[in-house]
């Protein structure tokens, strides 16, 4: 009896989608029961935990054999505990998740201490938006623009570790001349706007125009406060008229130097994981944050909370982070310098 030729190639095909059903099964029966904790290197009620927590409440849904999904806070250090803590401490089998300040992945590269991890061996999972921060300073401090800072110094304040980077300090006196004060020590965002409120500071740099809006919408509508730079690759939509960092800035090596400090703003609210996650499980992991991005109930609670939806895939957010490793040796030694103040 003649053999079909079809035959062979019916039974690579027929044994590839059990190959991959079975990896799928294997996926689903790992993850069913288990719980998946969302490390979250800020304190709570700030936009980094708001934003965690959405994600938290939807994002087991999509993972195969729906997890129960829990948050955890572990702030401290601007995120840096959280991050070493994913890297050396947590499990690597795709039960823990975790998102702090996104420019911590590039502590190591810029020679800023604290950090043990290497950035590019995390496994990243997605963001949930992108990102613009922006300068503002007390309205009766007396500046209002660039040329005002200049020639007034200014009080400012950051929560150190990894929030050093967010905030750009150095850089913005080294580049721009503008003249500030640094304070370090607040414990979150939370704590910073408090001290604005009082007066124990006059003005930060970073957190979001959106951010600004939901959480101190009065500051705005009161005059009370002026945004006097942004800082991104890009401005923000609502702030056309804003001067951006970058544009500011003249110096071809400075400004090869700033894009590599400033493309974290591209992955705004970064969710990763440890590394050596096994492939099917990151793969599963960067799936379910993709479909949760787009899940409507989760889309709904956003926009009640003031929240953009902008999602990053985690391909991308790997990306990124890798070719800021891989920059030419010499704007990698000039954004050390930059960072460092020098």
């Amino acid at each position: 009896m003649k053999r079909s030729p079809l035959l062979p190639l019916a039974c690579v095909i027929a044994f590839h989608f059990a190959t991959l059903a079975a990896r799928a099964q294997s996926v689903a029966d790992f993850y069913r029961g288990k719980t998946v904790r969302m490390i979250i290197g800020i304190e709570p009620g700030t936009a980094y935990d708001l934003y965690a927590r959405l994600v938290t409440r939807h994002v087991g849904k999509y993972i195969p054999g729906n997890p129960t999904v829990i948050p955890q806070n572990m702030a401290g250090a601007g995120s840096l505990t959280a991050y070493n803590y994913i890297y050396n401490v947590a499990p690597r089998d795709g039960t823990a998740l975790g998102t702090g300040h996104r420019f911590v992945p590039l502590m190591p590269l810029l020679g800023l201490p604290g950090a043990q991890f290497e950035g590019p061996k995390f496994t990243f999972v997605g963001s949930a938006n992108r990102e613009v921060d922006i300068c503002m300073i007390r309205a009766d401090s007396g500046v209002a623009t660039l040329d005002d800072w200049r020639k007034k110094e200014v009080l400012v304040g950051t929560t150190g570790g990894g929030a050093e980077l967010t905030t750009f300090y150095s850089s913005i006196a080294s580049m721009l001349g503008a003249k500030m004060r640094v304070v370090v020590g607040y414990r979150s965002q939370n704590d910073l706007y408090l001290a604005i409120e009082r007066g124990e500071i006059q003005g930060r740099c970073g957190g979001s125009w959106l951010n600004l809006v939901s959480e101190h919408g009065h500051w705005i509508d009161k005059k009370l406060v002026n945004i006097v730079m942004q800082i991104g690759l890009d401005k923000d939509r609502a702030l056309p008229d804003t001067p951006l960092f970058t544009d500011l800035v003249t110096d071809p090596g400075d400004k090869q130097a700033l894009r590599l400090m400033l493309s974290p703003n591209e992955m705004g609210r970064p969710y990763v994981a440890p590394p050596d996650v096994p492939a099917d499980r990151a793969a599963a992991l960067r799936e379910a944050f993709d479909r949760a991005m787009k899940d409507p109930d989760l889309l709904e609670e956003a926009k009640k909370q003031l929240l953009d939806i902008d999602p990053v895939s985690g391909q991308r957010m790997s990306e990124l982070v890798s070719e800021a490793y891989a920059a030419p040796a010499g704007v990698i030694a000039r954004a050390r310098a930059l960072v460092s103040g020098k």
